[in-house]
């Protein structure tokens, strides 16, 4: 009789030890799912994080700059993933990869409102857009002054 109680507690124990691994393996494969949905938008869903930056491409007034540049800082704040903030500089935009942390040059707050402080309503600006080559996703706007 003992023998019998100590291989069903056995067998629990292994039972056990199964469950625990297979909700392990359905946790880490929904994180899995959950990070790869993230990276593969489909084109639409591009096109449409892309369309608020595209409305300012070519050359705009300072008044349409300055509205860019708080765009571009109310998309940072809003992004919970780093590598879809867009960066915003002085000069013309390359394409380059998304950035992969948080405060990459020109993507905070202050870093922004310092480039907005330094454009003048009256003035001409050509704005240009850096794509990320892997996603088709905008991840710079140049901002240079005519």
């Amino acid at each position: 009789m003992e023998n019998a109680s100590k291989a069903l507690i056995i067998a629990g124990a292994i039972l056990l030890a199964i469950a625990i691994i297979g909700i392990g393996m359905l946790v880490f494969r929904g994180a899995s799912e959950t990070a790869e949905g993230a990276a593969d938008m489909t084109p639409q869903q591009i096109e449409t994080y892309n369309q608020t930056f595209l409305n300012y491409e070519g050359v705009k007034n300072g008044s349409q700059v300055k509205n860019l540049c708080d765009a571009v800082r109310s998309h940072n704040v809003t992004a919970t993933d780093p590598s879809k903030e867009v960066s915003l500089i002085e000069g013309v935009a390359q394409d380059i990869s998304a950035p992969t942390k948080t405060g990459t040059k020109g993507t905070t707050s202050g870093e922004i409102n310092t480039i907005k402080g330094k454009i003048l309503s009256g003035r001409q600006y050509t704005v240009s857009l850096g794509f990320d080559p892997d996603t088709g996703r905008i991840t710079q706007v140049g901002i240079k002054a005519n």
